[in-house]
C-alpha cells in the first residue's frame, strides 16, 4: 500500500474535518447549540510532495466535502488522477469516505481569540476535543481515534488492507505556515505482525 496516499490522507481527514466544523460553526461550538448546527462544506485540498527534493515525488490535488449535524459528520476526499498511478488496492476513483463523531468539544480562550482574528487553524489547535472516524478507501478499511487536550494534538489508527495491515500513531503541530504531521507506525503482511517494519516520518500539509 502506498505510504504517501495512506498517511497523508489520514492526516488530511482528521485535520480538515475538525477545521471545517470549526469554520462553519463560527465559534458556537458548545453543548446543545453545537449539536443543532447542520453543515455542508466543500473546499480544495493540496498534498505537497512527500520528498520535495526528489523529482519523481509528485504532489496531489483534489477536494474534500464534509457534511453533518453537530458532532456527527461524513467526510469525502477525492484526489484527482491518483487512481491512474496507484494500485486499485490503495486508491480508486471512488475516493476516501469517512464517518465520524466528535464526542466532546470545549471552547478555550485561545479558541475565541483565534476565531475573532479569523485564524481558523489556530482555533483548531486551541480547542479541546476528541472523537473517532471510520474510513473506507479502495480495498482497505480503517479507524482512527483523535484527541486534542489543549497541549497535544494527535491520535492512533489501524488499517486492514487486502494484503497489508497497519497500526500506529501520529501527532500534528502547527508551524508558522504549515501543519507538521509526524507518524510512527508499523506495517506488515496480513496477520503476520512478527514481520512488521517500523516507519517514522514527518509530512507537511
Amino acid at each position: 500500500m502506498n505510504q504517501k496516499i495512506l498517511i497523508t490522507a489520514l492526516v488530511v481527514v482528521v485535520g480538515l474535518s475538525t477545521l471545517a466544523i470549526l469554520e462553519v460553526s463560527n465559534g458556537f461550538i458548545s453543548g446543545l447549540v453545537f449539536d443543532q448546527i447542520p453543515y455542508n462544506y466543500t473546499a480544495k485540498v493540496w498534498i505537497p510532495p512527500t520528498h520535495p527534493d526528489d523529482p519523481s515525488s509528485g504532489s496531489l490535488g483534489g477536494f474534500y466535502k464534509i457534511n453533518g449535524k453537530g458532532k456527527d459528520f461524513q467526510f469525502y476526499l477525492k484526489l484527482s488522477g491518483a487512481e491512474e498511478s496507484e494500485s486499485p488496492l490503495d486508491y480508486t476513483a471512488e475516493g476516501l469516505n469517512g464517518t465520524g463523531r466528535i464526542e466532546e468539544i470545549k471552547v478555550t480562550p485561545g479558541t475565541i481569540y483565534s476565531l475573532l482574528t479569523k485564524d481558523v487553524r489556530g482555533a483548531m489547535f486551541n480547542t479541546i476535543f476528541h472523537g473517532y472516524m471510520n474510513m473506507t478507501c479502495a480495498a482497505w478499511t480503517g479507524v482512527t481515534y483523535f484527541k486534542n487536550d489543549g497541549k497535544n494534538f494527535g491520535g492512533n489508527f489501524t488499517i486492514d488492507g487486502t494484503m497489508t495491515d497497519w497500526e500506529g500513531n501520529y501527532t500534528l503541530k502547527w508551524e508558522t505556515f504549515r501543519i507538521a504531521a509526524t507518524a510512527d507506525y508499523l506495517w506488515y503482511p496480513n496477520n503476520q505482525k512478527s514481520s512488521a517494519k517500523r516507519v517514522q516520518r514527518t509530512y507537511y500539509l
